[in-house]
């Protein structure tokens, strides 16, 4: 499966994000004093495996709409209260689909667990920038949707 240029794109904004909070949150640990190879090896480990999660949860995006085949969603059937909606049958590249983004979540979770169980219980790495860094992927989504929304504003 090739890499689509969307996928490439937002992981390397992503990735950008994650490295500049990385570097920020080494800087906070150095002027606390605190700062030593457990803390750095903790960040790469959490920084790490926040890139591959967002990186796996993307592929598997891509890999979803790619077995759609061009189907399109149907919005669902809204029924008077009370009563049933009248059920369609499944559109199998749905199904498909949703079975994979869901064996895609539970595989990345699963990665993520064992790293924090890796972070919590071997002692080159430093748990609490190993648990930060698991968060800056979302941050970094976050602002970067922050600043676009003020971009359209002004």
């Amino acid at each position: 499966m090739k890499v689509q240029p969307a996928v490439r794109k937002e992981t390397a904004k992503v990735g950008l994000g994650t490295a500049i909070l990385s570097v920020l949150m080494l800087g906070v640990f150095a002027m606390l004093g605190r700062l030593d190879l457990t803390v750095v090896l903790g960040t790469l480990l959490g920084a790490g495996a926040a890139m591959l999660n967002f990186f796996l949860m993307a592929l598997s995006v891509q890999q979803a709409a790619e077995d759609m085949h061009g189907v399109h969603v149907p919005p669902e059937p809204e029924g008077e209260e009370g009563e049933d909606a009248p059920s369609a049958e499944p559109v199998p590249e749905i199904q498909r689909a949703k079975r994979r983004m869901s064996l895609s979540y539970t595989g990345r979770m699963l990665m993520l667990a064992v790293v924090a169980i890796l972070a919590l219980s071997l002692d080159c790495f430093h748990p609490i920038p190993a648990a930060l860094a698991l968060l800056f992927p979302r941050i970094a989504i976050s602002v970067e949707g922050f600043l676009q929304s003020h971009k359209k504003e002004a």
